[in-house]
């Protein structure tokens, strides 16, 4: 962890102004008036690592302990599914992914955010928190501004004589080509495990060759050999059996992938999150620092896109320290405390002044090419990620892992992916 967090000055030292109305008292939120939350101890369930010089920070200022419980993204996701189908507690704040949104959403396992937090940070993160909404409510407040674009190597391309990172996915393999007749054994990282980070890359992919996986109807178009979706999986294979990608990538997730990039052992990280790059570059955690760079994903300059996947701190319905858990998540979403861990963490604000205001202070690492390719971001479900996306998702990972470790052909895999997500549009 980098920096020194400095104190921020927050009103409402012990006390939360509750923005509630009758249904936030139902929900077990204070109904208009001031809420002492000092003494309560609240747990939070999260993906990722917060420096603990953030959490000290809201208890002194506060009086709310803060217990954060960190485990893997598809961890985190089994226990909010068994917690909350089974209506028990799991944490008063949990991470809430966009591809969670349709499933949690229907099944009403958390509680609405818009008539709760502070009317001025729901404005500031209304484009950010559209993945989160859903049936007029919205569920989460974006933390992470994840959207996929891609990471090379300078020092490296230098030594394979490119000049600069390709532009479209054709060109990608002459790249990788020229990059392993340099000496990079293995030039392109790509997590291919059965998780939902070994799928992303298929995902980003196809929206890069200009398609999408389903139409406004949710019928899938991805089994056809000439479709978007097709080629791109017969590209994740054939950089496996060409050696453009690691054998051991089948197994690895988008964690491990990025440690591999960072240690010097890929040339380009195809699939990275914008977070990755101040660590990349960041001596201490980084073999390659400072030669790591940002680029277009190929392919979005036309004819393809990307697309974004971010995540928001959300309050479930069976939350014990609610009014301390909406203080938490106004604590964090204060903008000396995004800019801390953007910093330290690596996650990209999603409040729309903040992002402006770091732009223009040069405080992105990268800022230009994230800021376009943030303008070729667009959702992987145009009409809302579907109520069973993550049955969906749990198919294509392990259908798309067989694919890549040439235990079926990537027409079986995909025409099994076809049929199972007609089947669960039907149901």
């Amino acid at each position: 962890m980098r920096g020194v967090l400095s104190t921020v000055a927050w009103v409402a030292v012990l006390f939360i102004a509750a923005c509630g109305d009758n249904s936030g008292a139902r929900s077990g939120f204070a109904p208009g008036k001031q809420v002492s939350v000092a003494g309560q101890e609240i747990n939070v369930l999260l993906p990722y690592r917060i420096p603990g010089r953030f959490l000290d920070e809201f208890t002194s200022q506060t009086g709310v302990k803060v217990s954060v419980n960190v485990t893997n993204w598809d961890a985190v996701h089994s226990k909010l599914i068994v917690a909350n189908t089974a209506k028990t507690y799991v944490a008063d704040v949990t991470d809430f992914d966009w591809s969670f949104t349709g499933q949690f959403a229907a099944a009403r396992w958390y509680e609405p955010l818009e008539k709760v937090l502070d009317p001025a940070l729901v404005g500031d993160l209304s484009g950010a928190d559209a993945a989160f909404n859903a049936g007029g409510h919205t569920y989460a407040a974006c933390y992470s501004n994840d959207y996929r674009l891609s990471l090379y190597n300078t020092k490296m391309f230098m030594a394979a004589g490119l000049s600069a990172f390709t532009k479209t996915v054709a060109e990608l393999g002459p790249a990788l080509v020229k990059l392993k007749a340099s000496g990079v054994r293995y030039p392109l990282g790509i997590p291919l495990a059965a998780t939902e980070g070994g799928v992303t890359p298929w995902y980003l992919l196809t929206l890069a060759m200009g398609g999408q996986l389903f139409d406004q109807h949710f019928k899938p178009l991805f089994a056809d050999p000439g479709s978007a979706g097709y080629r791109a999986l017969q590209f994740e294979v054939d950089a496996v059996s060409n050696g453009w990608v690691s054998p051991g990538s089948v197994t690895l997730d988008n964690g491990p992938a990025f440690d591999q990039f960072a240690a010097g052992s890929s040339a380009i990280l195809l699939a990275s999150s914008p977070g990755n790059l101040p660590t990349a570059n960041d001596p201490r955690e980084s073999s390659i620092a400072p030669n790591a760079k940002p680029a277009l994903v190929p392919g979005v300059r036309g004819p393809g896109t990307t697309f974004g996947l971010p995540e928001g701190l959300a309050i479930p319905v069976t939350a014990k320290h609610k009014d301390a858990a909406r203080a938490f998540i106004e604590w964090w979403m204060q903008p000396a405390n995004l800019r801390v861990l953007y910093k330290d963490a690596g996650m990209l604000p999603c409040r729309s002044s903040v992002i402006t205001s770091m732009a223009t202070s040069g405080e992105l690492d990268g800022g230009t090419v994230l800021s376009d390719e943030l303008s070729h971001v667009v959702p992987l479900f145009g009409q809302g990620a579907p109520k069973w996306y993550g049955q969906f998702s749990s198919t294509a990972q392990g259908l798309v892992n067989a694919a890549v470790k040439g235990d079926m052909s990537v027409e079986a895999a995909l025409t099994q992916l076809a049929a199972k997500a007609t089947e669960l549009a039907g149901s």
